[in-house]
């Protein structure tokens, strides 16, 4: 038979029961905003159209995006430093998740790449609007040469390039600023 608790105390603590912790929280949850407008074809077949007014509503489309990745890096530039028990493991999850001190760590690097993202996604909507402004027709628009297009949308391109860096990848695209050479 066990021994009688030291204590008649309802707070004493129990070995043999689950402690839940005081505060239990659980994602927050605020719903998913609609998607933008983005206007129907004719129909699957024909081609595409690409003019002033699709490139200002596709720029307005991804503006809207850059504030949902604000509030998240700055939701993660606010998480709590993970608070380990006092053992080797513990200290271990800590350093990966939060860094010795928070701001480091997973939580370090998604601050980053959602900074990368919000900068890469605002700079893609601006390139869309110097590009309707500087192009303002149809055929104007078909006449864009590659290299025009990448100064556009060179600071986008960057945006995404550090993105990868900072998510521990690398990116190896090609130079287009080189002319290609032909040999005979």
């Amino acid at each position: 038979m066990p021994p009688e608790p030291a204590s008649t105390d309802p707070q004493a603590w129990d070995p043999t029961s689950v402690h839940s912790p005081a505060t239990v929280s659980g994602p927050t949850t605020g719903g998913t905003p609609d998607p933008p407008h983005v206007p129907k074809g004719g129909g699957n077949s024909g081609p595409e159209v690409v003019n002033t007014a699709s490139l200002d509503l596709f720029a307005k489309n991804i503006e809207l995006l850059v504030p949902m990745v604000i509030a998240a890096r700055d939701r993660v530039q606010a998480m709590a430093t993970v608070q380990p028990g006092a053992f080797f493991d513990a200290y271990q999850l800590r350093t990966a998740t939060s860094g010795a001190n928070g701001g480091e760590g997973l939580q370090g690097r998604y601050y980053k790449i959602l900074y990368d993202l919000a900068e890469g996604l605002a700079d893609i909507a601006n390139g869309a609007k110097l590009m309707s402004k500087k192009y303002t027709s149809t055929e104007e628009l078909n006449k864009v040469k590659t290299k025009e297009l990448n100064e556009l949308f060179s600071d986008a391109s960057s945006d995404f390039k550090q993105l990868a860096a900072d998510s521990g990848l690398t990116v190896n695209q090609p130079d287009t600023t080189k002319t290609p050479t032909t040999t005979t």
